[in-house]
């Protein structure tokens, strides 16, 4: 038995999935393993218990939930599925429920975690918090903190918390920033929620924590929406040294990211939007 993922949640639809699927600014990702079911991210809310139907999946059987981060967008939908689950593990870095905003728009927006953690523990929520890489099966292990080495991933000063003196905000280090690292038959996978942290800096981090030397797969937001040049540049020379066989890109990576990184892998590329399965 091989693992299967499956695209929950994403801004767009896959042209070829079943009809009645929505897309939503958001990712989660469900993942069937030999050790069971489990869900990377939940999406913003609005689209995850409607595309599971629709995909046939069934919450009940879930073995646990991973966080790559407390946006909004990745965990507005835990509610929802909590009321599908009941008791279930939820696997996340302890900074998941920080207060945080966005100023991309502008203004200064709330996009952290919507539910409070007493409420969340009432419908089930078993929180297991951890900053280390944290292997939850054989097959799938949580990056924990990613280590910055790449000066060129600068990250996106639009986001941001509230300073020392309530008064101000500083930018958001988003020490939360996970990804999943999934060994497979076909090799390393490495599932993103928004990379964040930078995908040199996860890539790095992957290799060092798995013991591998090859990447299989990338999946998921690869924050290219939000890069320098300079950064673009030297990803998609990291990708291409690599020589990572697929690049599944979601979410935040992007039009501009997508196409620059089709231009760049022609038929390794792929959008990983909702509905789309992957068998590895």
């Amino acid at each position: 038995m091989g693992i299967h993922l499956t695209v929950l949640c994403e801004n767009s639809v896959d042209s070829v999935s079943p009809y009645g699927l929505l897309g939503e600014h958001g990712f989660a990702c469900h993942l069937s393993t030999p050790e069971g079911d489990f869900l990377f991210d939940t999406g913003g809310g609005m689209t995850i218990m409607n595309n599971a139907e629709k995909l046939g999946i069934d919450f009940t059987y879930l073995q646990g939930i991973m966080f790559s981060h407390g946006h909004y967008d990745h965990v507005g939908g835990l509610k929802q599925v909590l009321e599908k689950t009941g008791p279930v593990p939820i696997y996340a870095h302890p900074d998941l429920f920080n207060e945080r905003y966005s100023k991309n728009s502008g203004k200064l927006v709330n996009i952290g975690m919507p539910w409070k953690r007493p409420e969340l523990e009432d419908l089930g929520a078993e929180f297991i918090f951890s900053s280390a890489s944290y292997e939850v099966t054989p097959s799938l292990t949580l990056s924990g903190e990613i280590p910055h080495l790449h000066p060129e991933e600068t990250g996106d000063p639009n986001l941001v918390v509230p300073a020392a003196n309530e008064e101000d905000y500083n930018a958001d280090p988003l020490h939360d920033d996970l990804s999943l690292f999934i060994r497979s038959e076909k090799g390393l996978v490495i599932l993103l929620g928004c990379a964040h942290a930078g995908l040199l800096n996860i890539i790095d981090h992957a290799l060092a924590v798995t013991g591998e030397n090859k990447i299989h797969m990338i999946l998921g937001g690869t924050h290219l929406k939000f890069c320098s040049e300079e950064q673009m540049a030297a990803t998609l020379a990291r990708l291409e040294e690599l020589q990572v066989e697929r690049i599944g890109a979601s979410h935040c990576t992007g039009l501009r990211g997508a196409r620059r990184l089709a231009e760049k892998f022609g038929d390794r590329f792929f959008s990983a939007s909702v509905g789309v399965k992957i068998d590895l």
